[in-house]
């Protein structure tokens, strides 16, 4: 696997910690965007060598350690996603077209961003996402039915829950259980210590009060009635054993926004860029020669197919 990726470089922004790589490419830039209960950190260097000579930047969904923690009173919703998203991608690269990838909560966050600027947003990566917020299995179920049913004594667990998988390495670990179809492989690849080591220090420090809110609200997330003015190449991507989203789910997704493309990731659960590095890089590699692809099409063709000008999308 390609090692070749330079930085991170550490941006801070108001309210926010962004990275960047690749900073002197000259190719389109690509936008990350992890998901709940994550960091900036979540995304490893070397696997970063699927988005090739352009620059990339992991940007923070709001709440998330070591950006700010969420104030007692805030809410989620689409449009504070949708707005911290462009905050940050505005602070970083202006009114440049970008694409976007965002990996559970992060990916419904980045299809809202592109139902909402549409001239900004060349194509979108969907990864481990589903139409609503809703959580169907796993412990975020349990988070899930703790935050909405039992309120503030219920988010304390959750919160107590969070502060015993960040105790230390040993029972993080058994809860990483939940989130791969294979822990025996996912613990024995061969970049997994130095990923423990980028991404576990940030995750001991999140705002735990913060995740209660997430699992209070996104259970209304719902990108159903959006999703059908997505115009943008989308690429909507999920392991077959994932035990947060279904392949229903997943169908259900792809089939709700016009022309997407579907790819699901044999034998992996909801981290494919470890768990089966071969079929999700070829997956990541083909959509991004469909971005480039698309970046050579004149303007006027664009427009033809529907697509407004970035002006008009950047001004709504």
């Amino acid at each position: 696997m390609p090692q070749t990726i330079s930085g991170p470089r550490v941006i801070e922004l108001p309210g926010y910690t962004c990275l960047a790589f690749n900073e002197d490419s000259k190719g389109e830039p690509v936008v990350l965007i992890h998901g709940l209960i994550s960091s900036v950190y979540f995304w490893h260097p070397p696997h970063l060598s699927v988005f090739g000579d352009r620059p990339v930047y992991a940007i923070a969904l709001p709440g998330h350690y070591p950006s700010a923690s969420l104030s007692g009173s805030e809410r989620i919703d689409a449009e504070r996603l949708t707005d911290a998203l462009f905050e940050q991608i505005h602070a970083l690269i202006g009114n440049r077209r970008c694409v976007l990838v965002g990996h559970s909560t992060g990916g419904q966050a980045a299809l809202f961003a592109a139902t909402r600027r549409p001239g900004q947003i060349l194509g979108v990566v969907a990864m481990g996402s589903a139409l609503t917020g809703q959580e169907d299995n796993g412990v975020y179920a349990a988070f899930q039915w703790l935050a909405t049913r039992m309120g503030r004594t219920g988010r304390s667990l959750v919160a107590t829950v969070l502060k015993l998988n960040a105790l230390a390495e040993p029972i993080h670990r058994l809860f990483m259980r939940d989130v791969v179809a294979s822990p025996r492989i996912f613990f024995a690849h061969a970049d997994f210590p130095a990923y423990l080591q980028a991404y576990f220090p940030a995750m001991q420090r999140i705002c735990r009060r913060s995740m209660g809110i997430y699992f209070r609200d996104l259970v209304a997330l719902d990108l159903t009635p959006h999703l059908a003015s997505l115009r943008c190449p989308t690429l909507v991507l999920c392991g077959n054993q994932d035990p947060y989203v279904s392949i229903q789910r997943t169908h259900q997704l792809a089939d709700a926004i016009p022309g997407s493309e579907k790819v699901f990731i044999d034998g992996s659960g909801h981290m494919p860029m470890f768990e089966n590095w071969p079929e999700y890089s070829k997956a990541m590699a083909s959509f991004m020669q469909r971005i480039e692809d698309a970046c050579q099409t004149k303007p006027q063709d664009l427009a033809d197919r529907g697509y407004p000008p970035i002006s008009a999308a950047l001004s709504s």
